[in-house]
């Protein structure tokens, strides 16, 4: 598939929602550049998979859900990062 996209003012292009379904596409992506091309590919939201850990999980709920989060939020820097 190749889609000719218009870059606005702000250096923002849209992604289509057909697309955006089709690779499962939520609110997260890693920006590569390779051999002078642009690569987006998908990435899971780490919030939402240790969400689904601690609903799973017996114990100290809140204590859990606090260890999760800071973990989340520091891989999630480290994706940006990269």
């Amino acid at each position: 598939m190749e889609l000719l996209l218009k870059i606005d003012k702000k250096g923002r292009i849209t992604i289509p929602s057909e697309i955006r379904r089709k690779l499962k596409i939520k609110d997260l992506v890693r920006l590569r550049i390779a051999e002078n091309k642009l690569i987006l590919e998908p990435v899971k939201n780490p919030l939402h998979e240790l969400t689904l850990l601690v609903v799973d999980s017996e114990g100290d709920i809140e204590k859990d859900i606090k260890i999760f989060r800071k973990r989340a939020e520091e891989e999630i820097k480290k994706i940006v990062r990269k």
